[in-house]
């Protein structure tokens, strides 16, 4: 537990060069690499979340809406927001949090609103970025991350067909 009782929590995210993480609601590339690691981070050993906005649940094809074995909690001004058996709505950063108080591990895992909010939480402690090669002219942006994060470990670039990429991971320094 954090200071104050709040749990920590982390961000996964994946990046261009720009910070662009989407292109008209979707993924601006292809990279099945990112996708394992983001199943096996957030899937993990135990009982996890995964928190998005509602705009990040509509971009996963309905096939994998929830994602599975995992608790969804989808964040949205919209009071009646109709989700199926093991998803659970918030109405924000906060109450999706309480929400998934029970779980293992919490990940944040988009949009762009929503990482502003979680990186400002003093109980955000990590960021697991994928740092995508180039510029793929994004509509939507990861914000800055601030003095206070600390990059534990960056890895090799490594390449999938065309594209280069690389996995990273920062802590809040203040963060053991």
């Amino acid at each position: 537990m954090q200071a104050g009782g709040a749990a920590a929590f982390a961000v996964i995210v994946a990046a261009d060069e720009r910070g662009g993480i989407g292109l008209d609601g979707d993924l601006p590339w292809k990279l099945p690499p990112d996708l394992q690691r983001f199943r096996r981070l957030t899937v993990g050993e135990g009982s996890n979340a995964v928190i998005m906005g509602r705009r990040t649940w509509e971009s996963l094809p309905p096939s994998f809406r929830p994602l599975p074995q995992r608790l969804n909690v989808v964040v949205s001004r919209r009071a009646h927001l109709k989700l199926p058996v093991g998803a659970r709505h918030a109405c924000s950063l906060d109450h999706a949090l309480d929400l998934a108080r029970a779980c293992d591990q919490v990940f944040v895992i988009g949009g762009g609103e929503l990482y502003r909010a979680a990186l400002a939480e003093p109980s955000c402690s990590v960021v697991h970025l994928t740092r995508v090669h180039g510029d793929f002219c994004c509509d939507t942006f990861f914000p800055e991350m601030g003095a206070e994060w600390l990059c534990q470990d960056q890895g090799a670039w490594q390449q999938h067909q065309d594209l280069r990429y690389r996995f990273s991971e920062y802590r809040r320094q203040d963060q053991p």
